[in-house]
């Protein structure tokens, strides 16, 4: 549910890590008339996934500052800074507002993601420079060496296809005029437009602009200049005046989970952002041996290799197979291991075999490795929303029929394990929650897992397993 905010906010500062895509050379084309570029007409040109940036309208990296009284339509965030400055008399976010947080932190990593996917684009180029003012595009990727300018208007026609969608690459700013435009017809819709900026992006007072800026530094928009789409800056800030900022959903994207608000008394879950689909997601391959059952998405990335086995597993969700959906969850899985591993609040220190223990809701910490020999009951004391968090400094070890007991109202999605390097379920336990590894995962042969395996730097092996993504 949206709320409105209102809020005040200074100046911030980044630290950005970006992983980039291998950008192939392009051909620059010149336009032989001034008004209309050829399209492009095969493959289809797919959409960007946004994923966990998705549902912010303004994002930025060191500050979001404003002045007037601006409308935003969606979430406003800032990370790494954590300053807003909603100006005075100060804008209204109709959504919510992520000062320097963990939603802030997984939408600055998918827009990373996000941003390379667009600069990387390379099927079917079209070569334009200068000023697109007067000229009217049909769908397409389109490439500047240097800036781009929009000075009167730019009419984007989707010839009647309401997914068609453009993309623009830029090597370095976009300047909008004042009263400058982006027009859209024939079924042309703003959550199917895209500018990867690379560097800042301005709109001139009053201009009005529609689609999504992705930019590398800051955004900056003019006196009574409205965004039908979203302003999202990697580096630098977004710097409003006076706007009409209205977030456009993107074409099916992945469902984004907001977090689950800590309270001085509850321990908060681990917020998995676009990780949060996966029931199993490695970082260089994905095995399996005999039937398993996957029930959620199953991923791996940088690596490209899942081997299904013979017979083949079965998922019941989405392979993706070092694309960029699997690079996006690694991105937010890495956040939110890190987040997982810092919490520090009233740690619980406990060592060796957790078998036949039961354990209250709470932050517990080994500094090296945890094992279970028989059961470990994890009770919730009657709290559906109690949250356990494990921090292992080393490994994890599951004894054949190990298993993980969940009492009082417990539930598998609030269970999170940490786990310092590798993570070893042994054969017909019975494991609950969210493994997240450094390094590699095996589930033995007929073992279970209410929850997800997720591994950041190696491998996931599976062996005739039942693996179920909790909700």
């Amino acid at each position: 549910m949206k709320s409105q905010t209102e809020v005040k906010y200074g100046s911030v500062n980044i630290m950005k890590r970006v992983s980039a895509f291998l950008v192939g050379a392009a051909l620059v084309l010149c336009f032989t008339t001034p008004n209309r570029a050829a399209a492009q007409t095969s493959p289809a040109l797919a959409p960007i996934d946004l994923g966990s940036a998705s549902t912010f309208a303004v994002l930025a990296g060191s500050t979001v500052t404003n002045t007037g009284l601006s409308n935003i339509n969606g979430d406003l965030g800032v990370w790494p800074g954590t300053a807003y400055v909603p100006g005075t008399p100060s804008a209204t976010v109709n959504g919510t507002i992520h000062a320097g947080d963990v939603a802030a932190h997984q939408g600055q990593a998918s827009l990373a993601v996000a941003y390379n996917d667009a600069a990387g684009r390379t099927v079917g180029v079209i070569g334009v420079a200068g000023d697109l003012g007067g000229q009217t595009l049909d769908p397409g990727l389109y490439k500047s060496t240097s800036t781009l300018a929009i000075t009167g208007d730019l009419t984007l026609n989707a010839n009647g296809d309401p997914n068609a969608v453009f993309i623009f690459q830029m090597g370095s700013a976009l300047t909008v005029a004042t009263g400058g435009r982006v027009v859209l017809i024939g079924g042309a819709k703003a959550a199917n437009v895209f500018w990867q900026v690379g560097s800042s992006a301005t709109l001139g007072t009053y201009s009005a602009f529609k689609g999504t800026i992705m930019a590398y530094a800051s955004i900056t928009i003019g006196t009574g200049a409205t965004l039908d789409g979203r302003a999202l800056a990697q580096n630098a800030a977004v710097t409003l005046d006076t706007n009409a900022v209205t977030m456009q959903i993107s074409v099916t994207p992945p469902p984004v989970v907001p977090p689950v608000a800590q309270t001085p008394a509850a321990l908060a879950p681990i917020y998995l952002g676009a990780a949060g689909s996966f029931a199993v997601l490695a970082g260089s391959t994905v095995t399996n041996t005999g039937l398993s059952n996957i029930n959620g998405d199953l991923g791996v990335w940088p690596g490209t290799a899942y081997v299904p086995g013979t017979p083949s597993a079965t998922v019941n969700g989405t392979i993706h197979a070092g694309d960029v959906v699997a690079h996006e969850a690694q991105a937010c899985l890495t956040i939110a291991y890190n987040d997982a591993a810092g919490r520090s609040t009233a740690p619980i220190t406990v060592a060796g075999d957790l078998g036949g223990q039961t354990l209250a809701p709470g932050l517990y910490k080994s500094a090296s490795t945890f094992a279970i020999t028989g059961d470990l009951t994890l009770d919730a004391k009657g709290d559906p929303n109690a949250v356990f968090i494990f921090q292992i400094g080393s490994a994890l070890n599951v004894a054949t029929h190990g298993r993980v007991v969940l009492i009082g109202e417990a539930k598998a999605a609030n269970v999170f394990w940490q786990v310092g390097s590798s993570a070893t379920l042994g054969t017909y336990s019975a494991f609950k929650g969210t493994m997240m590894a450094y390094a590699s995962i095996t589930i033995g042969t007929g073992a279970t897992l209410d929850g997800r395996a997720l591994a950041q730097n190696a491998a996931v092996t599976m062996d005739t397993n039942a693996v179920t993504k909790p909700n």
